[in-house]
């Protein structure tokens, strides 16, 4: 999976420097691998997009000098980029103008670490509920929604993926898959099952893993205590 890209527009430097810093402790403890970018003005996020970089998610200022940040979202999303948008002001009276650009969350200043948290966290649940992945099956590249995958189960050398409607069969290996995954969400259990978290109802050493539709699952000896700290960071993280 490639990093997590965030960019930082203001036209305060140190404001920037500040806000770079908090993310970094937000995402770390997330164990959330990522690039961090500072811009200052318009035309920085303009010229880094033109040499083919992009931010998953943009934490913009609506007051960039005499420029109007809500109208540099608007002409983002009018040249079809998908970056999520996250505004921050001093002057609550922008934030209705703001809703008309769809941000994903308002950030006040001062920034609050825990609201900076929850803005990250939304982002990155919407990306795992809106993403695909593509999986060879039978000579053809399927589409599948990765909030919709179950767990991931090898029998005879065969990849399964199993989804709420339907299993797909697959010659990628589990390794490849879980490349291809978010990790924050796919964690290995069994050498022959890799399982969604946000699907897991409950677990333990000795009854192995039941998911939310009742499905059971084992737990490998040597799995258990790396699956266990991954489902507690899991559920304090999302």
């Amino acid at each position: 999976m490639s990093e997590y890209t965030i960019g930082i527009c203001d036209d305060d430097k140190e404001f920037a420097h500040h806000l770079s810093e908090l993310c970094e402790n937000v995402l770390n403890n997330m164990n959330i691998q990522y690039t961090l970018k500072q811009f200052y003005c318009e035309d920085d996020i303009l010229r880094d997009i033109s040499k083919g970089g992009n931010s998953d998610l943009l934490l913009l200022d609506i007051r960039l000098g005499k420029k109007n940040g809500i109208e540099f979202a608007r002409k983002l999303k009018e040249r079809g980029n998908r970056t999520s948008i996250v505004l921050m002001t001093v002057d609550n009276s922008f934030l209705l103008e703001g809703y008309s650009v769809q941000p994903i969350y308002f950030l006040m200043k001062p920034i609050d670490i825990k609201e900076l948290e929850k803005a990250i966290k939304t982002d990155l649940k919407r990306k795992v509920k809106d993403k695909n992945i593509f999986i060879k099956c039978e000579c053809m590249q399927i589409p599948i929604s990765i909030d919709s995958i179950l767990y991931i189960e090898v029998i005879d050398h065969t990849v399964t993926v199993h989804t709420r409607t339907k299993d797909y069969a697959t010659r990628m290996t589990l390794t490849q898959l879980l490349d291809i995954l978010p990790p924050s969400y796919f964690v290995r259990c069994h050498n022959s099952f890799a399982v969604n978290l946000a699907r897991v109802s409950q677990f333990s050493r000795n009854h192995g893993i039941i998911l939310d539709n009742r499905v059971s699952l084992p737990i490998g000896r040597k799995y258990f205590e790396c699956f266990k700290e991954n489902f507690i960071n899991f559920i304090n993280t999302y």
